[in-house]
């Protein structure tokens, strides 16, 4: 037999459960309200990591520089597709189907607040991510030994060595004439007291220091290059300065770009520099410039010519510190004066043997600095500053150093091109450095069929990510159907940087 239980709520009963329910589901909404603010910082986080994720392969495995271009292989300029893109990952990562959207969190739209660009403040983004990459590997020892190098280089103080040379070398062909038109006149006039025969002959030596000078100094001027390398290997790549960052007008970001200036700072960009450029003699297989640090020193429109400015300024260096040398070596003082006083003591001018002598030393110096840098180009090492013992040329066979294949002897323990490349570096400001490099960057790019529309000014390393969500509510309804809260409105920000 069935028996039917009967049940009964009173109203007093009805009124509290009513109250119980409104507090539940009040308690929900507000937890909910709570996970809506969690949520939207994780797909806020998430969808801005994943659009920079996105940044330029090549830069990053070629140049250690990490940047998104904002034009995705098009030439729009500025962030609208990476903030559609940011949106996009939003809502897939709020979709229920592919993500963990439980708390019904819709993604309404992204804006990037803030941004900063590579060429930004003279391209201290470069520097920026330059200085931090090269502070992961390096020691503080590294870097005093780097700012050592630095101020040896930059501190040998330069001198007109060729000036000196081309006075001494003019003094004495002046004197030569004179002498010549004193004997001419002497020849064809009618005062029987005069004769040719009363004037000295000059007298010559095998191998006139100031004649090889004066060759050498003619095959510079033809080619500077050609007298200290083997021109046929040397690149020929040449690049239209107007296009590149440096020279042409750019877009600007609109955050702040954090600097260093401090000496550890200069030291570290240049480690990171001549650690992730090309420059003559190493074998980087990068698609634009042959010697990309050369570039970054001079700032020429070709390879050959930027390696050619490089040159130059060795041999100014290695100029001074020779000449400095022979200064302080009576015995190669002594060599230098004894020719003088054999081609210039016709003159009977102490002042002129003196000048020529002078100049003598300087052809020297300028012809030892010819040996020393095709060494090293060639990849070998000279002090700072030379001693007698480690000089190579002889100042009585001069002319035998013309050949491009002779070299100053090598010396260990010493610095090479590279060495040198730091100390021009150093004399460069950062902001010169950072757009150079920008320019290099760029260039090696456009040599790639998948980077042609890339613009180093389009592209971005740090920035500020507004997220903007909305949300219906879903408890507070259950009880009310005509409460007046409507939903919620939630805005998140990232900061984020390389």
């Amino acid at each position: 037999m069935n028996r039917k239980l009967k049940g009964s709520l009173t109203v007093f009963i009805a009124l509290i459960m009513a109250a119980v329910m409104t507090l539940i589901f009040t308690m929900a909404e507000c937890i909910r309200a709570y996970e809506l603010q969690d949520f939207s910082s994780e797909f806020t986080d998430m969808a801005v990591e994943s659009a920079f994720s996105e940044y330029n392969p090549y830069l990053w495995t070629n140049y250690k520089i990490l940047a998104v271009d904002l034009g995705y292989g098009t030439d729009l300029i500025g962030p609208s597709i990476m903030e559609q893109k940011t949106t996009d990952y939003c809502r897939y990562n709020a979709n229920m189907e592919y993500g963990s959207n439980y708390a019904r969190l819709i993604p309404v739209g992204c804006i990037a607040k803030e941004y900063t660009l590579l060429t930004d403040d003279y391209g201290q983004g470069v520097v920026y991510q330059g200085v931090k990459a090269a502070k992961d590997n390096m020691a503080s020892q590294v870097i005093d030994g780097i700012q050592g190098n630095i101020n040896g280089i930059n501190g040998i103080e330069k001198v007109s060595v060729e000036k000196e040379a081309e006075n001494g070398k003019n003094t004495l062909d002046n004197a030569k004439r004179e002498l010549a038109e004193a004997k001419e006149r002497a020849a064809n006039d009618d005062d029987p007291n005069t004769n040719p025969g009363d004037y000295p002959e000059p007298e010559e030596v095998e191998d006139n220091p100031l004649d090889a000078f004066g060759v050498m100094k003619e095959a510079f001027s033809k080619g500077i290059l050609s007298t200290v390398v083997n021109v046929e290997g040397i690149s020929d790549k040449q690049f239209d300065l107007n296009t590149f960052p440096s020279h042409r007008s750019l877009n600007k970001g609109t955050k702040a770009v954090e600097t260093g200036n401090g000496i550890s700072d200069k030291a570290l960009f240049i480690d990171y520099l001549l650690t992730n450029y090309s420059y003559y003699g190493t074998d980087k297989s990068h698609a634009g410039m042959k010697y990309e640090i050369e570039y970054l020193i001079s700032g020429k429109g070709t390879d050959a010519q930027a390696l050619a400015a490089v040159v130059e300024e060795l041999l100014l260096i290695r100029e001074a510190a020779n000449f400095t040398t022979i200064l302080h070596s009576d015995s190669m003082r002594n060599q230098a004066k004894s020719i003088a006083a054999i081609i210039a003591g016709f003159t009977m001018n102490e002042g002129i043997v003196d000048l020529v002598a002078v100049a003598i030393m300087a052809a020297w110096a300028y012809v030892e600095s010819t040996l020393d840098v095709r060494l090293l180009l060639a990849g070998g090492h000279i002090p700072l500053q030379k001693s007698e013992s480690q000089w190579t040329s002889d100042v009585w066979h001069l002319s035998a150093c013309l050949d491009v294949n002779t070299k100053a002897k090598e010396c260990e323990g010493t610095i090479g091109y590279k060495e040198y490349l730091m100390g021009f570096l150093a004399l460069k400001s950062n902001s010169t450095l950072g757009m150079r490099a920008c320019d290099v960057m760029e260039y090696a790019l456009h040599s790639l069929d998948d980077y042609k529309n890339v613009k180093c000014d389009n592209m971005v390393f740090a920035a500020t990510i507004e997220m903007e969500y909305s949300a219906d509510e879903m408890f507070l309804s259950l009880f009310s159907n005509e409460t007046a809260f409507t939903g919620y409105t939630i805005s998140k920000e990232k900061n984020i940087s390389y």
